[in-house]
């Protein structure tokens, strides 16, 4: 049952809450995620009460820093620059701790966890793959108008379904080799695989496609039946060449805003390579294991095997360098400009996939490093980037804007700072102290399966705002539980449980985490249907909401805003000034709520003061400039 709300929160956005007051579906099922998981959690701890793995070393300590990480940035509304932000961002983290101490707990008591939950997290993610792959290959069944060409339904990013995607390998890894399977398993496999490749390569994701690389690299070199496994993979790669060429050379395919309707006929030719690479795969991956028969590949053997074909890949690079050095250096060249060069965004486009552009992380990494140098000891507030952006940004373009700085350390250290990260690392520390223990212990290879999936995130993370995702942090902190219940299984020492207090207290939280999910969703809603009643001319209407969406919520500056326009549609400039000056009180770090308060001033020298906090806020506010007379 939690696989299959994995896959509900999943295929509604993802659980992805940007805090913009819009009461989106990724709201909506994050909300529906916290109030599942909470009273399951103090379930699943309560039922491995008596397990070692509950009061073990690692599991200590990454309970303990995921707690002490929820706790201290909700203890950071008392000084962040957007405290709704941080409300929200303490939810997410609570989620996260929450479905590591799913993790813990189950594993503990469920035989044969780590390849339960792989086998489970495969078939969880199958249907959002599926759901990706129809978007694109019946856009007017399962689509919709307008989507960009990077694969993205129904996660509603691109760089998230990569990562579902990847998700699903070790568990099909695992199917391959498992103990008494047969041929059959590989080409099931192979063929799966085909369409889990097919779908990251659609989606353009470069991160996804190194996610991938570290489970392969794990799964094989930890588990045995690596014949049966190489052979799946080969399976699985030459079936996902045909449909994967053609998505990413069809121009039907690779461009962006187009109707559904435009993109039908392509869509059709996607969906029957699809099928196709299925046939190729299973004979490809049935082909493979008829040369490779029943021998068996060590890790050592594997090992050098990679490095022959890496010394011969180097042989042949320098051969071709000797005979063409101009092109080379100018590829070379290339590269490096890529990689240390500022540009105005890499396009979304499957060139995309061979550059090394980073894509403007580097601005948004120096961002989030200032601000954490700043205020290094206890950050600006959870969840505060979107506003350090917009102070911090040395390009203005609007089109560029994010609310997170692509990488989970930076963010933490910005917004949570020192204190925060250290509690990070405890989460880290302790999945990477279980999974040493696992090793040390010879427990059963499978434990590499939910740590692949660990890795994975983590590496992801450092490239991306996988953290803000939860359907992705969910999954990876189950793994990470998984991982820590398997390096210590069985009972615990008499006298060594979890206390009956401690339960007890799991279970007077759920309340708590429920009503702190709750609220500040409400007020969304709130938010939502006053912004729906201003579109239909209801100002009245717009102003209750507003006062109901303040009251659920005073950290938030949405309310605020929604209560001024009100009033701007009633023509009450008096009304409009009120409620845009408390907005700035809410916030004063936001320069939206500045810039409605000098509109509300209109043309006096109380907007030109308003106007000037705006671009100490944003520099690059162009009606800022414009009003001030400094654009230009």
């Amino acid at each position: 049952m939690l696989l299959a709300c994995w896959t509900v929160l999943t295929v509604l956005n993802g659980g992805i809450d940007l805090g913009d007051g819009l009461a989106t579906r990724g709201a909506t099922s994050a909300m529906l995620a916290a109030l599942v998981a909470a009273p399951f959690a103090a379930w699943a701890l309560m039922r491995a009460q008596g397990q070692a793995a509950a009061r073990s070393g690692p599991a200590l300590l990454a309970i303990g820093g995921a707690a002490g990480l929820a706790v201290w940035a909700g203890i950071s509304i008392l000084w962040a620059l957007a405290g709704d932000l941080a409300w929200t961002e303490a939810n997410r983290i609570a989620l996260a701790g929450l479905a590591l101490v799913i993790g813990i707990g189950l594993a503990a008591v469920l035989p044969r966890a780590p390849e339960r939950f792989a086998v489970g997290l495969t078939i969880a993610a199958a249907p959002v793959v599926l759901w990706a792959l129809l978007a694109r290959g019946l856009p007017t069944v399962f689509g919709s108008d307008f989507e960009p060409s990077r694969l993205q339904a129904p996660v509603g990013y691109w760089n998230a379904l990569a990562l579902v995607a990847v998700i699903a390998v070790p568990g099909l890894l695992w199917w391959a080799a498992r103990r008494g399977g047969d041929d059959a398993d590989v080409v099931g496999a192979a063929a799966a695989l085909s369409v889990v490749f097919t779908t990251i390569l659609l989606t353009y994701s470069r991160g996804g496609l190194l996610a991938l690389l570290l489970v392969l690299v794990i799964v094989v070199g930890l588990t045995p039946g690596r014949l049966r496994q190489a052979a799946a993979l080969a399976g699985g790669m030459a079936g996902a060449i045909l449909p994967a060429w053609y998505g990413l050379s069809t121009d039907a395919l690779t461009d962006d805003a187009l109707i559904a309707a435009d993109r039908s006929d392509a869509g059709l030719g996607l969906m029957w390579r699809v099928v196709a690479g299925l046939v190729i795969a299973a004979l490809v991956a049935w082909a493979v294991r008829r040369v490779l028969g029943g021998g068996r590949l060590t890790r050592r053997r594997a090992a050098v095997g990679g490095v022959v074909v890496v010394v011969g890949a180097v042989a042949v690079a320098g051969v071709y360098a000797l005979a063409q050095p101009r092109e080379v250096g100018a590829w070379i060249s290339a590269r490096t400009a890529e990689v240390t060069g500022t540009s105005s965004g890499l396009n979304n486009t499957p060139g995309r996939l061979g550059s090394l552009d980073t894509n403007l992380r580097t601005e948004w990494w120096g961002e989030a490093a200032r601000s954490a140098g700043d205020n290094p000891v206890i950050g600006e507030g959870a969840g505060s980037f979107p506003l350090v952006h917009l102070r911090e940004r040395s390009i203005g373009n609007d089109r560029l804007n994010v609310r997170q700085p692509h990488n989970l350390v930076l963010e933490i250290a910005s917004g949570l700072g020192i204190v925060g990260v250290a509690l990070l690392a405890c989460i880290i520390a302790g999945v990477a102290w279980a999974a040493v223990r696992a090793w040390q212990a010879h427990a059963p290879p499978e434990v590499a399966l939910p740590l692949a999936v660990f890795a994975a995130f983590l590496l992801q993370s450092q490239l991306d705002w996988s953290w803000t995702v939860p359907a992705l942090t969910t999954a990876a902190m189950a793994a990470g539980g998984v991982v820590i219940a398997a390096a210590a299984p069985g009972p615990a020492p008499p006298g060594r449980g979890v206390p009956g207090p401690v339960v007890a207290g799991a279970w007077a939280l759920v309340p708590v985490i429920a009503l702190s999910a709750l609220v500040p969703w409400w007020s969304q809603e709130k938010v939502a249907s006053g912004n729906q009643a201003i579109s239909a001319g209801q100002p009245a209407i717009a102003e209750a909401r507003a006062a109901e969406a303040s009251g659920l919520n005073p950290l938030a500056v949405e309310p605020w805003l929604l209560r001024a326009r009100a009033a701007a549609l009633l023509d009450d400039r008096v009304g409009m000034r009120r409620a845009a000056l408390r907005a700035t009180e809410v916030q004063p770090a936001n320069p939206a709520a500045w810039s409605l308060l000098a509109v509300a001033y209109g043309d006096s020298p109380e907007a030109d003061a308003a106007w000037r906090r705006v671009l100490e806020l944003n520099k690059y506010d162009v009606r800022a400039a414009v009003a001030l007379g400094l654009a230009g």
